[in-house]
């Protein structure tokens, strides 16, 4: 079923790249290297062109995302302002939890039903768009979209065979976050290495708590982990720059291996604990994280403001922690990649419209100042002063955001989280955790699926 599945979802390569990281020491990867997005906009033939009126512009949209509360409150209120803005453009606004959402807009672009203009994330591009016809191109919308706020090197991440399809909003990566209030009750240190985090299990568990989480539903959280040690211990890359499998059969088993290692050592819970607590609720939504009981996360820059949210509202602080090593690392290990983007139909019947909301999302100082970081430190060089200037640019969105960056991270491939690819990632960890396959059998099984599946996706 999932080789049936990979073939009717093939798409095409996206190229990944590798910057070092770490000490002079360390050894990289043998994969070509790419520097990271550059900060420095560059502007488009298209950006440049004398711009149209937007106040002449009218029609109704629909704008889709998805997101925490802060995100949808401060999305709501810039909807508000736009169309106080620009009365002559209504817009509908559809918003909720990541769950299912991929699901639901999938269904939508098969249907012909989609928003008019989509949040997207960073698959999708080769998912809906392989050849690059999938969404509006945004450079044909140079009129009333102003380009030259970002840079080519950002931009690039938005392309599908040269056509600009999206606009990546902020760059992210996963960091580690501690809830530091449970740290000082148990009279811990934050984790500089993996084994400082493996020590941990034991000072926690002795109060009934837990030190760090992988989030539950997906699996993927726990796979990622495993992905970003193993890439510090072989030097090898998850993924390939051409889309082929960089991880051996072995590599693969000891990342279960190391997987199982943190829920035998206690440091997190296991899949059924996480699953008979609240199912598929996500973590930041849940008793053991709102009382301090798991005090750790692995978390998207850009998303970690609910978790911080609603600590906050139970009197508790949580804390940006260190990017994990281990001694004589072949790599940094850790992924950076487009945060979310944003696109335009390619069927809408207001494409100007669509285009000056997207501009003002994008790059009016009114927006930046009330969205902040909601969805990350802003691409946009005009949103990113805006903040600058409002004193906005701090906080743990941006403490995340610039611990990615100034690491000079691996640069994530689009196929790492290919829906069929999460699936396997999940299946893996779910039986390594649950004890229905030993880690010699999973990886085996892993790694045959995930051979054949990018084979049929990374055409």
């Amino acid at each position: 079923m999932k080789k049936a599945l990979a073939m009717a979802m093939s798409t095409c390569l996206l190229a990944t790249s590798l910057v070092g990281c770490g000490s002079n020491e360390s050894k990289q990867p043998e994969a070509s290297s790419t520097p990271a997005p550059s900060t420095e906009a560059s502007a488009s033939p298209e950006a440049s062109a004398e711009a149209a009126d937007p106040s002449a512009v009218s029609g109704t949209l629909r704008f889709n995302w998805w997101g925490g509360d802060d995100r949808h409150t401060a999305t709501l209120e810039a909807v508000k302002a736009f169309e106080a803005k620009y009365p002559n453009i209504k817009v509908e606004s559809e918003y909720g939890g990541w769950d299912g959402h991929a699901e639901k807009i999938t269904t939508q672009m098969t249907g012909g039903t989609a928003a008019d203009v989509l949040q997207v994330n960073y698959d999708w591009l080769s998912k809906f768009s392989p050849d690059g016809t999938g969404f509006l191109d945004l450079e044909s919308m140079g009129s009333y979209l102003d380009l030259s706020t970002f840079s080519e090197d950002v931009l690039t991440f938005g392309r599908r065979k040269g056509v600009l399809n999206a606009i990546p909003v902020s760059t992210t990566g996963r960091s580690m976050y501690f809830n530091k209030t449970t740290f000082d009750k148990v009279g811990a240190e934050l984790p500089k290495t993996w084994d400082d985090l493996l020590a941990l299990g034991e000072k926690f568990s002795a109060q009934g708590l837990y030190p760090y989480d992988l989030d539950t539903g997906s699996g993927f959280p726990g796979w990622y982990n495993s992905i970003v040690y193993m890439q510090q211990k072989t030097g090898h890359l998850f993924i390939n720059e051409d889309g082929t499998l960089g991880f051996t059969q072995e590599d693969i088993k000891e990342g279960l291996d190391f997987y199982k290692s943190l829920e035998d050592a206690k440091v997190i819970r296991t899949q059924e604990q996480r699953s008979n607590e609240a199912g598929t609720t996500p973590l930041y939504q849940t008793p053991s994280w709102l009382d301090g009981k798991v005090a750790g996360v692995l978390e998207w820059s850009s998303s970690i403001g609910k978790f911080e949210s609603a600590l906050e509202e139970k009197g508790q602080e949580l804390v940006l922690g260190n990017l994990l090593t281990l001694d004589g690392a072949q790599s940094t290990g850790w992924f950076m990649k487009p945060s979310l983007l944003f696109a335009i139909n390619k069927d809408t019947k207001s494409p100007e419209a669509a285009a000056v909301l997207l501009n003002y999302i994008l790059n009016d100082p009114e927006a930046a100042v009330i969205l902040g970081t909601t969805r990350g430190i802003p691409a946009s060089s005009a949103a990113k002063e805006a903040l600058q200037a409002a004193g906005e640019l701090e906080g743990l969105a941006y403490e995340g955001t610039k611990q990615i960056e100034d690491c000079q991270p691996i640069i994530m491939s689009p196929y790492l989280e290919n829906s069929i690819m999460k699936e396997i990632y999940k299946e893996a960890v779910e039986a390594v955790s649950y004890g229905t396959a030993t880690t010699e059998e999973a990886a085996a099984t892993m790694y045959e699926e995930l051979v054949d599946t990018l084979e049929s996706i990374a055409q």
